[in-house]
């Protein structure tokens, strides 16, 4: 019953913006200090292909998001019932968003930091996009019926 009702168009919506998020904030937004903190000894690009296939994957995991982030969010609206909250505070939805967000992307943002030793910069600005995508589902689930 989940997946019957999620809006599937916000899906395909959020999936594209998401790339688009994603290009504006690190090639564009943050350009030079993300590069330069992100990989900072690569002297060659990778192939067309190499790519392609980064954004094929990447645009996979982004549907993938925007699905399990549109059941999340119909599980918060109908547990305000079962557990005395109000389910249709937008206040709340954005809280609880923050709440997932926090804990599914600062895991994989800080372990750049802990693991691959990278630069808080790079910590920063994975967080930062991970936090403004996160707003931009919920806004675009919670308002586009």
């Amino acid at each position: 019953m989940l997946f019957s009702d999620i809006n599937y168009w916000a899906v395909v919506v959020t999936g594209v913006l998401s790339l688009a998020l994603g290009f504006l904030w690190m090639a564009v937004i943050w350009k030079k200090p993300y590069q330069r903190d992100m990989y900072p000894n690569v002297t060659t690009q990778p192939s067309n292909a190499a790519k392609m296939q980064s954004f094929i994957i990447y645009i996979v995991i982004s549907f993938v998001t925007s699905i399990v982030y549109a059941v999340c969010l119909q599980l918060w609206q109908a547990g305000g019932q079962a557990f005395d909250y109000d389910g249709d505070s937008f206040a709340g939805a954005f809280w609880f968003t923050m709440l997932l967000a926090a804990g599914y992307t600062l895991p994989f943002t800080i372990g750049k930091k802990v693991w691959q030793f990278k630069s808080w910069l790079v910590v920063a600005v994975d967080t930062s996009y991970e936090v403004v995508r996160f707003a931009m589902l919920l806004l675009i689930f919670w308002y586009w019926n």
